[in-house]
């Protein structure tokens, strides 16, 4: 299995920053597997249990993200989706306040906060369209997860949120698919909160 590359934040960030150890899910005591719903702060609310694409709109329609949900649809997805699209908001919007809403745990939290600091600090936003698709949720334990994505991006751009024109160079990141895993803890509280995210530049074809 290729070494999974740890980046803050995941795709359009440019600054990276090494996770301190990575995260394997581990059975507790139980050594039962539970795909409870997560409570998470995002939007990703499918209302049938069929194969289907969902669109949803960032930022009154700046960025419009196409979720292609399988026929199968664990809950557990939905922490992967919901980190997407709030993270997609603080790069519509400049305001990190979308990810206040998130569960993360501390080692997520600095790699989020770290990766949309180019959006909230900079003269830089997102637009057009991107699209999840590949969605499974690879593994789980009773206490851990690991929910994969894959994350189309090459119809977005960076630009300039004064001028609205788009910045050069636009991130490697963006040309092509990619890989993004969420792994994800089950505190003693029953919520799923995620504790990396890791990313691979393959994997994923169109």
């Amino acid at each position: 299995m290729r070494r999974m590359t740890v980046i803050a934040l995941v795709l359009l960030v440019a600054g990276c920053g090494q996770a301190e150890r990575p995260y394997t899910p581990q059975p507790g005591p139980s050594g039962t597997a539970s795909a409870a719903a997560p409570t998470t702060g995002g939007s990703a609310r499918p209302s049938a249990d069929a194969p289907g694409v969902e669109t949803v709109e960032v930022g009154g329609g700046k960025l419009r993200v196409d979720i292609d949900w399988p026929a199968r649809r664990d809950p557990l997805m939905r922490v992967i989706t919901d980190w997407y699209l709030a993270s997609r908001k603080v790069m519509v919007s400049g305001s990190d306040r979308y990810l206040k809403d998130l569960d993360l745990e501390l080692q997520a939290v600095r790699q989020a906060y770290d990766g949309v600091r180019r959006y909230t600090e900079e003269d830089r936003r997102v637009q057009g369209v991107a699209r999840l698709y590949g969605l499974r949720v690879t593994k789980v334990l009773d206490k851990g997860a690991q929910i994969d994505t894959c994350v189309d991006e090459s119809k977005a751009r960076v630009v300039s949120a004064s001028s609205g024109e788009a910045v050069s160079p636009q991130p490697s990141i963006m040309r092509a698919p990619y890989l993004q895993r969420a792994l994800a803890h089950r505190g003693d509280d029953g919520v799923w909160r995620i504790r990396e995210f890791l990313y691979d530049k393959e994997g994923c074809a169109r």
